[in-house]
């Protein structure tokens, strides 16, 4: 392809969900570790955004491959978040009221009796998996992880070396997504109470994408998709073919909190919120990518449970080597 510049601006953070961030005033806003809030218009296409992000240069720029087009499923965006609604959690019939009053008393209650089960359908199924993919794969976070190898070998960071490792790891996503085994995933649905919200961050919590390196689907990941609708992916050992793929359940406030302390952890620039400021934690104050330094947090392994899965924490920083 011709060094001509043709790549624009290229969005990290797809614009069909900055929508559902967005205010009545159709501005997104979000705050910076030194305490900033701004906000932007959603429809001005301008937030989420890294120049040349998707766009590999070679020698003096007279080679590129831009792959910015290969993102196809961001089209498929408002549909799989019209599905995912779709999956309602207990409690919206009086039926599931009183099921839910019962439970009250119970000590031994799980978050499993309080999750509905549902089935969703294999290509929603597909789609979904491939936009968790496409999330974690463009997030600054990951970005900045892969730009950052070649130090392992006393080189530079190397934009192209991380875009490099981008298009190749979305490439084996995209064909795992869409012919790969899928019988033993599961999600589990997390809707905030009317009066909390989520928060995302320029990074999340991915256990999920080392797997491609062997062409497999393995491992989880928790990802805010909007304000008040959080995914957490997991793949199981075993499963029967009849049982259910997704859990919905309402999150009780202290799992948004906790949802959202990890959303800190995992974010170094920029958190996004919708209604008020979320209060910083130290490890987003710190201007860091980090992640926990063993793949381990108690709640998910509750969302494990009610997955049908069984499953310790430190912070390293992923900006050092």
């Amino acid at each position: 392809m011709s060094g001509k510049d043709r790549s624009g601006k290229h969005h990290w953070w797809p614009v069909a969900l900055q929508s559902y961030w967005a205010d009545r005033k159709g501005d997104v806003s979000w705050i910076e570790p030194n305490g900033k809030i701004d906000k932007k218009r959603f429809k001005n296409r301008k937030i989420g955004i890294k120049r040349h992000g998707h766009t590999m240069h070679r020698g003096s720029g007279y080679w590129e491959t831009n792959f910015e087009s290969d993102f196809g499923i961001d089209t498929k965006i408002h549909s799989i978040i019209a599905a995912l609604r779709d999956c309602r959690p207990l409690g919206r019939t009086p039926a599931e009221v009183l099921s839910l009053l019962k439970l009250a008393f119970r000590k031994d209650r799980s978050l499993r009796d309080l999750s509905k089960f549902h089935h969703i359908d294999e290509r929603t199924h597909r789609d979904l998996l491939l936009l968790i993919y496409s999330l974690l794969i463009c997030s600054p976070s990951n970005r900045s992880k892969w730009e950052r190898f070649p130090l392992k070998a006393g080189l530079p960071v190397s934009e192209n070396v991380g875009k490099a490792n981008m298009y190749q790891q979305y490439r084996h996503a995209r064909k795992l997504c869409e012919n790969g085994y899928i019988s033993l995933h599961a999600f589990v649905l997390l809707r905030a109470p009317p009066w909390k919200h989520f928060i995302c961050g320029d990074g999340y919590l991915d256990w999920l994408t080392g797997s491609l390196t062997a062409m497999r689907i393995n491992g989880r990941a928790l990802l805010p998709l909007t304000p008040d609708l959080c995914i957490y992916f997991c793949t199981l050992n075993s499963k029967l073919e009849s049982a259910p793929n997704c859990a919905a359940l309402t999150a009780a406030p202290w799992m948004v909190d906790w949802v959202n302390d990890i959303t800190q952890i995992y974010s170094r620039d920029r958190l996004f919120f919708r209604g008020n400021p979320p209060k910083l934690t130290n490890p987003f104050r710190q201007r860091e990518f980090y992640e926990y330094a063993e793949p381990t947090d108690k709640l998910l392994e509750m969302l494990d449970e009610v997955a049908g899965k069984r499953k310790h924490s430190g912070l390293i920083s992923i900006g050092l080597w």
